[in-house]
């Protein structure tokens, strides 16, 4: 498969599209043909070295969210099938959208909603989990204070964008971050 290769830690010229080898769905896993990939903050700190990141194997492929459809199946997965339209973020340390094709654990990929594109499921996974993790440290942390207090309607108006719970018809794909179309 193609994909976008970290070759070492540095800047953008670390990164190479190159050949790497297609992904098998292990047990509980899926493998997803990847439509789109959004580029977050985590992609740099990857490519330029810090914390968790030093001891990375290159090449690397980098990306964390992602969007697209189920095109394997491991065992014991049963809530998703090949064709689904599906969207997702990785586990931290565990890269590798920037390509044709991803095998991730089946139980942190979410069915796409319909309405959204694949580039606007791709840009929400990670900025959801971000808005959710905020309102629940909101929900048990000291009251707000007076300036902090526009943060909790923002991220409910990114998680109903994203969520079919909570769906609201409101999205602006103007709003959300950048997206590498594959």
């Amino acid at each position: 498969m193609k994909a976008v290769l970290l070759t070492g830690h540095g800047g953008p010229e670390m990164l190479r599209y190159g050949e790497a080898p297609d992904p098998v769905a292990g047990p509980g896993e899926v493998v997803v043909d990847i439509h789109a990939a959004s580029v977050n903050a985590a992609d740099y700190r990857v490519r330029l070295v810090g914390g968790p990141y030093v001891n990375i194997r290159f090449p690397h492929i980098l990306g964390r969210d992602f969007s697209g459809l189920v095109s394997a199946v491991g065992e014991g997965v049963g809530d998703l099938a090949t064709g689904d339209a599906v969207f997702g973020v990785t586990d931290q340390g565990q890269e590798g959208a920037y390509a044709e094709k991803i095998a991730i654990k089946a139980a942190i990929v979410a069915k796409k909603p319909a309405r959204l594109s694949h580039a606007e499921a791709a840009a929400m996974a990670l900025t959801s989990l971000t808005a959710l993790w905020a309102l629940e440290t909101r929900r048990i942390s000291k009251p707000a204070r007076r300036s902090s207090s526009k943060a909790a309607p923002a991220a409910s108006r990114g998680l109903r964008s994203s969520s079919p719970s909570i769906s609201a018809p409101r999205f602006s794909p103007r709003r959300a971050p950048r997206t590498l179309l594959m």
